[in-house]
């Protein structure tokens, strides 16, 4: 049998085969770069989870209470007994999360850490307190500063989320390039009368559909009262909370947090347009079967950002809108507003045809 050949040296012993394939293939990615982007695309996928969680978690039990007693089913007192832990723990769970990651071992150098890890964890303490005293004794005033700050934490670790994966505020559509030219002003005026008038629309046919359902499909449950009525407010300011809360959870996350961090982690784009239809449609089974009409605000949100890539003006149309229909005096009332916002978004669009749209293209002919 012959022998092999002494090795002479570290010259003759032969490359690794990943070695040898990326010296045939140069353009290969090696293994340690693949595992480098699955780690960060888990960990985008994991973020949004929980991000979703900690959003969504009072909504959506809430409303399958309310969905479970409409269709009859017996959970009556349900709410109260399971609705006021979830918030307390939805709360902790956003500020506790949020101060890790501004924390001086994982903040950005320049952003001051030790300061924002104290403004963090002084609103987490002042939305735990209030939860806490919504536990103890039910009112207006720990209800409305509850919601408040947890917006506040909710709205902030949004934006460190779009840094963590990449994108940061203006990737996620908070002031991005261009905001503030007359290009990008004219933008966000439609965007809000878009959403403005979408939001009135989807709201009258949510009522159409509580006043014919019921003839149509006696078996569906229906909501047999006004959706403020359902919503339990404890009076004007905490309806004022809640609506704050209620913009920040559907625009910023479910169309703007969910797209970013979801490409981040590389699911495709109608698996997360189905994920944030899914969940706002799930947040408003207390009214029953007519919930399905958010499909239509849904989508158009989705539509928008995906066009134009603006977050804030969606948010704010979606707002203004809940306010609006709260204080207005009347239907009619209600209705000259909305025409009026009608007519401002058009007159939005008619400038940014004349006087954007024509740069825009010669922009875009000379690129080529």
């Amino acid at each position: 049998m012959a022998q092999s050949p002494p090795n002479t040296g570290p010259s003759r012993t032969a490359p690794p085969m990943s070695a040898r394939v990326r010296a045939d293939r140069p353009d290969a990615p090696s293994r340690p770069a693949r595992g480098r982007g699955a780690d960060r695309a888990e960990r985008a996928a994991r973020d949004l989870r929980r991000l979703l969680l900690v959003t969504f978690a009072v909504p959506v039990v809430g409303s399958a209470i309310d969905f479970a007693a409409l269709s009859g089913a017996p959970v009556r007192g349900w709410s109260d007994a399971v609705l006021p832990w979830l918030r307390l723990a939805c709360s902790a769970a956003t500020g506790w999360w949020l101060a890790r990651l501004t924390s001086p071992r994982s903040a950005r150098p320049a952003a001051r850490p030790a300061l924002r890890t104290w403004a963090v964890l002084l609103c987490a303490v002042v939305a735990v307190g209030a939860r806490v005293a919504d536990l103890v004794r039910v009112g207006e005033t720990q209800s409305a500063v509850g919601s408040l700050a947890t917006t506040v934490l909710l709205a902030w670790l949004c934006g460190e989320l779009a840094v963590r994966h990449g994108a940061g505020p203006r990737g996620l559509g908070i002031d991005p390039p261009g905001a503030r030219t007359l290009a990008g002003r004219l933008t966000a005026v439609m965007v809000f009368g878009a959403v403005f008038v979408v939001a009135y629309t989807t709201v009258a046919w949510m009522a159409h559909l509580q006043l014919t359902l019921p003839e149509v499909a006696p078996a569906l449950p229906v909501l047999d009262r006004a959706q403020g009525a359902a919503l339990g407010w404890s009076g004007p300011v905490d309806m004022v909370a809640n609506v704050l809360f209620t913009g920040v959870a559907e625009e910023m996350v479910l169309v703007g947090a969910v797209l970013v961090l979801g490409r981040a982690a590389g699911r495709p784009l109608w698996a997360l347009c189905a994920l944030g239809l899914l969940l706002r449609v799930a947040a408003h089974l207390y009214l029953g079967a007519p919930g399905v009409a958010l499909v239509l605000l849904g989508s158009c949100a989705l539509l928008l950002y995906l066009r134009h890539g603006r977050l804030t003006p969606l948010v704010v149309g979606h707002v203004v809108y809940d306010l609006a229909a709260y204080w207005a005096p009347s239907t009619a009332a209600l209705n000259t507003w909305a025409f009026a916002v009608l007519l401002v978004g058009g007159t939005a669009f008619a400038a940014w045809l004349a006087w954007c749209a024509p740069a825009a293209g010669a922009g875009s002919g000379h690129g080529r």
